[in-house]
């Protein structure tokens, strides 16, 4: 075998000829008269190239894959996506509440929704909660991982709830990482940050397509089988 210098030059060479070369056999005569990677050049080493090139060019004309979250139309389910501070924080607050418009059931699994954060007050995040909840909200399902719990947030939280006539039903799991907010089983939103993190850095939030819809309330509801329910956050 040549060393690793020695095949970057035949390499270096093979690329030079083919660039002073017309065509494709042009290419391949001068090749062949010349020598080049004698002895590893031969009609076996010929065929895989060629091969290899096939497999290139049915790569490039291939259709390019629709994107999932595209329609037809060349329209998309992303809505928004948060900038930084307290204006991007309730910007993300409003296009959520409005999405969320006319709910009867919530279920939010987002880990780190009873934690607040250093850049809002415990009061503050929870008038944040408070404000994105449309009225007509009756009831709740909350998925949290365990042990990730501000006492006093997860406590105004379920105050929150029950002055409101909310019925609350808080699960912890490890199994859920994205942020996914489900109105009445029949829309779905992904929010790319927890939701004490809107604001604090770019992020995404964006309906999803059906057939995620399905696949993710499936999977909650077998996931709800096996987790056991409190009343309060």
């Amino acid at each position: 075998m040549p060393s690793k210098e020695l095949l970057i030059a035949h390499l270096k060479e093979l690329i030079s000829i083919a660039e002073r070369s017309d065509s494709d056999q042009d290419a391949l005569r001068r090749i062949r008269r010349e020598g080049f990677f004698y002895p590893f050049w031969d009609e076996k080493f010929e065929y895989r190239l060629h091969c290899l090139n096939q497999k290139v060019d049915a790569l490039l004309e291939r259709a390019i894959p629709t994107c999932r979250m595209a329609s037809e139309e060349g329209d998309n389910f992303v809505q928004l996506m948060t900038g930084v501070g307290t204006a991007a924080r309730a910007e993300a607050i409003d296009y959520m509440r409005n999405g969320f418009s006319g709910a009867k059931q919530l279920v939010i699994c987002d880990p780190y929704f009873l934690l607040s954060n250093n850049k809002n007050s415990k009061s503050a995040y929870l008038a944040g909660v408070d404000d994105v909840i449309p009225n007509t909200v009756k009831a709740i399902e909350l998925y949290v991982k365990p042990r990730k719990r501000d006492a006093e947030v997860a406590d105004g939280f379920t105050k929150l709830c029950q002055d409101r006539g909310i019925k609350l039903t808080c699960r912890k799991t490890d199994e859920l990482h994205d942020r996914v907010w489900i109105v009445d089983s029949i829309r779905a939103f992904v929010v790319g940050a927890s939701f004490n993190g809107l604001g604090n850095k770019c992020a995404f939030i964006l309906e999803l397509p059906e057939e995620d819809r399905r696949n993710f309330i499936r999977e909650v509801g077998l996931l709800r089988e096996r987790t056991t329910r409190s009343k309060s956050a």
